[in-house]
């Protein structure tokens, strides 16, 4: 009866050590899964989990959420799509089911070097010294676009300035993330 009885401990103790394993397995699983606060940022490389060159489909399923259009869709090689629920100023461009570039026109969204909407363009010349300055198309004096390319200049950052203040800035591949007026 003894003998019964120990592997019966036996038993139990090698069931917990198994579930034990098991949950720490499956809470490394989700870890390697959430992006990290810094993770969640502009770069030329895209935003957060989602990358430039990702299909709509890989990218909601990156974001874990649907991507949706505010309207029909008139032109698939060019046209737009944000997260639901709603993530205020925040968009990607899309061509041929691809992302392209990624949009935001509202605060609360940051490059990885903490740069965003209301900035100075001041403030930006100062974070980036090698930042390329153009005029703006349409409101230059005024406007300027501010960039900053990857090393390849295959894609960039790009600010949107008006009187000295960012309005709006993207990320994305070359021509795109060029684009004055949207898809174009």
């Amino acid at each position: 009866m003894g003998l019964s009885h120990s592997n019966h401990g036996m038993t139990l103790l090698v069931s917990r050590a198994i579930l034990i394993a098991a949950a720490l397995s499956f809470v490394n699983a989700i870890g390697a899964n959430v992006a990290s606060a810094d993770d969640w940022r502009i770069t030329t490389a895209g935003y957060g989990p989602v990358k430039i060159g990702m299909s709509v489909d890989e990218a909601a399923q990156a974001l874990g959420v649907k991507l949706v259009s505010d309207g029909p869709i008139d032109e698939p090689e060019c046209h737009y799509l944000r997260p639901e629920p709603e993530v205020e100023g925040l968009w990607f461009m899309i061509s041929n089911d691809r992302v392209v570039r990624v949009e935001v026109n509202a605060r609360g969204i940051t490059t990885k070097s903490g740069l965003g909407v209301g900035d100075s363009e001041a403030h930006l010349k100062e974070a980036w010294p090698t930042i390329e300055v153009t005029p703006h198309k349409y409101v230059a004096p005024d406007g300027n676009y501010l960039t900053i390319w990857a090393r390849d200049r295959k894609s960039a950052v790009r600010f949107e300035t008006l009187q000295g203040e960012v309005t709006s800035f993207y990320a994305g591949r070359v021509p795109e993330v060029e684009y004055v007026e949207g898809c174009s």
